[in-house]
């Protein structure tokens, strides 16, 4: 299997590409990049963010708020 990627014009040509594909027997999913005004750089750390959460790198709520309990309690006990 291959990835191939192509940037279009969603309104000119996208009715016409998944017609192709279509015709063609090949499965397809449309990933709209509109980011709107945002900057590059948090537009790479979001995508960065859902590749992480594609590979399982990732932490609950619940693991969050019990690691930066202890490490408030540990503070808390060393600073009397």
């Amino acid at each position: 299997m291959a990835t191939v990627t192509i940037e279009i014009n969603k309104d000119k040509d996208l009715s016409t590409l998944e017609t192709f594909l279509k015709k063609m027997g090949l499965n397809y999913q449309l990933e709209d990049d509109n980011w709107g005004d945002l900057p590059q750089e948090a537009i790479e750390g979001i995508k960065a963010g859902l590749e992480d959460v594609k590979a399982g790198r990732v932490h609950t709520h619940e693991e969050v708020v019990a690691y930066m309990t202890e490490k408030l309690d540990r503070l808390r006990a060393k600073n009397g």
